[in-house]
């Protein structure tokens, strides 16, 4: 439900919100969004990296199909993979291991001025509308894919054409990142504990990292991402409580970066890899 009402409250109000327009109810223009010399707000595009939610790119005629979206975010919210940015012209291609784990894969995917989509198994075969097991829904700037029982291995995404891209990769799966947050001593003589700090975070600041995950046992390994998917470092947290699959981890870090997300990696019970990421991206001061 967290995941459904995250990407509700995005969506929404982006259907055909472009920088400069100022009428509440813009005018439909040919070719929309892809619309010379017209940017995505930004604001847009912050609103949806703190909260976890994404940026969809509707035309207004493809406003009743826009809900599946809605409909289906609240049932994968586990998220493998998420990157954002600004495609200048030409192709590219992201990369993200789907597990055993995984009953039900969605990749939502928006271009502001879409050439195409395509979406690549392990096999490097390539998912086709009318497939057995495949909800493919697409439109003007976008593409949803819903896949039953993907296949285990690496996937691959690759978008052609221009502009503000969108690529988020969700599962429904027993493999969840549940908890993401900094934590300071605190507490009364006799009750001394972690607690979530209430301040501001800061760069330079060395601070304790906390992260509840369920996950099967064995290595597990976290890294610093940027809003385009990309690492900027390798974190070092230690195991500090199991049970079962719920699993904690601490550490402390540096704070370097102004945003990032927290990805973590592993393997399943198959000896497949998994990767999770935090939705949201983490704000430093």
């Amino acid at each position: 439900m967290a995941a459904a009402l995250r990407v509700l409250m995005t969506l929404l109000v982006l259907a055909a919100a472009l920088c400069g327009q100022e009428q509440q109810v813009p005018t439909p223009k040919p070719g929309w969004p892809c619309v010379a010399g017209r940017a995505v707000d930004p604001s847009y595009v912050s609103t949806a990296e703190a909260t976890g939610g994404q940026v969809f790119l509707f035309d207004r005629s493809e406003a009743a199909r826009s809900m599946v979206l809605v409909g289906v975010a609240g049932k994968h919210e586990d998220t493998l993979f998420r990157a954002t940015g600004t495609l200048s012209t030409g192709l590219r291609e992201f990369t993200f291991p789907v597990d055993s784990t995984v009953e039900s894969l969605m990749v939502s995917v928006t271009l502001q001025c879409l050439q195409s989509i395509t979406a690549y198994r392990p096999s490097s075969t390539e998912v086709h509308s009318g497939e057995p097991g495949a909800d493919d829904n697409r439109f003007r700037s976008g593409r949803i894919l819903i896949l039953a029982h993907p296949d285990a291995g690496m996937w691959r995404i690759k978008i052609a054409g221009a502009g503000m891209f969108f690529v988020v990769a969700q599962a429904k799966s027993s493999i969840s990142l549940d908890n993401v947050e900094f934590v300071e001593p605190g507490g009364r003589p006799g009750h001394e504990g972690l607690f979530p700090v209430k301040g501001p975070l800061h760069l330079g600041e060395k601070r304790m990292l906390s992260v509840r995950m369920r996950a099967p046992r064995g290595e597990a390994t976290f890294r610093q991402v940027n809003s385009a998917g990309e690492t900027l470092e390798a974190l070092d947290l230690k195991l500090s409580d199991q049970s079962s699959e719920d699993r904690a981890f601490l550490g402390t870090l540096t704070l370097k970066h102004s945003a990032f997300r927290l990805a973590v990696e592993g393997r399943d019970e198959a000896g497949y890899p998994y990767q999770r990421v935090l939705p949201r991206l983490i704000q430093i001061n």
